[in-house]
């Protein structure tokens, strides 16, 4: 079950292992890494937390404890920018503007 919902006024393009997201409402463009990629495109996709760190060690060979930090790292700076919340939550303010 998916813990995080794209925010309605994103837009993503995925470009050789990166992503570009577009936050529609507020005009702003953000570039991920490989990493980034990876996490957004699991977000996309629905996967669970779990899910997402089962990607991050396959396409990275990491391990567990480094790719749990990096999703972690990601998704706290997805939520500071408004480009996720959390599954069920209602949109903040700037989406709905």
């Amino acid at each position: 079950m998916p813990e995080y919902t794209i925010a309605d006024d994103v837009l993503s393009a995925h470009l050789s292992g990166e992503a570009v997201l577009l936050d529609v409402g507020t005009k702003r463009y953000f570039q991920l890494n490989a990493t980034g990629a990876c996490i957004w495109r699991g977000l996309e996709q629905g996967l669970g937390r779990g899910q997402i760190v089962d990607e991050l060690c396959a396409h990275f060979d990491v391990a567990r404890p480094e790719a749990e930090e990096a999703l972690a790292r990601h998704v706290a700076e997805l939520r500071q920018q408004d480009l996720i919340r959390p599954a069920g939550s209602e949109p903040s303010a700037t989406e709905t503007e």
